[in-house]
C-alpha cells in the first residue's frame, strides 16, 4: 500500500517565503518616509485655520459692536502672541512658529485697515516645510 503524504515540501515553502519576501520589500517604500506628507498637510491645516480666523475677526471687527481684536499693529505681525487670539483655544499651536510677514509692517497705519500680509507657518520638526497664511489688518 501506498502512504499518502499530507503537506508542502521544503521547495514549495521556500518558494512563498521568497514571494513574501518580494512583496514586503516593495509595500515598504510606499510606507516609508510619510513624516513630510504629514507636516505639510498639518501645516497648511494651521494656516488654513489662520487665514479663515483672520477673515472672520476681520468682519467682526467692521460691526459697529466691535466684537473684532486688533490684528497687525506690531512691527512683526506675525508674532504668535498677536495672533494667538485668532485661534480658538486662543493660544498658537504648539510645535508650530511663525514669522516673516509679507509685506513687512503691512499694517502700519491705521489707514492699512482691511489690507493683507502673509505669515509663514513652520513646523519646529526641522524638515523645514512651510505654509502660506494671509491675514487681515484689524486696527
Amino acid at each position: 500500500m501506498y502512504k499518502t503524504q499530507k503537506g508542502f515540501t521544503l521547495v514549495e515553502l521556500v518558494v512563498v517565503i521568497v514571494l513574501l519576501g518580494i512583496l514586503g520589500v516593495t509595500a515598504l517604500g510606499k510606507f516609508e518616509d510619510l513624516s513630510t506628507d504629514a507636516q505639510t498637510a498639518a501645516n497648511s491645516g494651521v494656516a488654513a485655520e489662520l487665514s479663515s480666523a483672520a477673515a472672520i475677526n476681520y468682519a467682526a471687527f467692521l460691526l459697529p459692536s466691535a466684537t473684532g481684536v486688533t490684528i497687525g499693529t506690531t512691527e512683526d505681525s506675525c508674532l504668535e502672541t498677536d495672533i494667538d487670539v485668532l485661534f480658538q483655544s486662543g493660544v498658537f499651536p504648539a510645535g508650530m512658529t511663525s514669522g516673516n510677514p509679507q509685506p513687512a509692517n503691512a499694517c502700519a497705519a491705521a489707514a492699512n485697515n482691511g489690507d493683507t500680509f502673509t505669515c509663514d507657518i513652520t513646523a519646529d520638526s526641522g524638515l523645514g516645510v512651510t505654509a502660506v497664511a494671509t491675514l487681515i489688518c484689524a486696527q
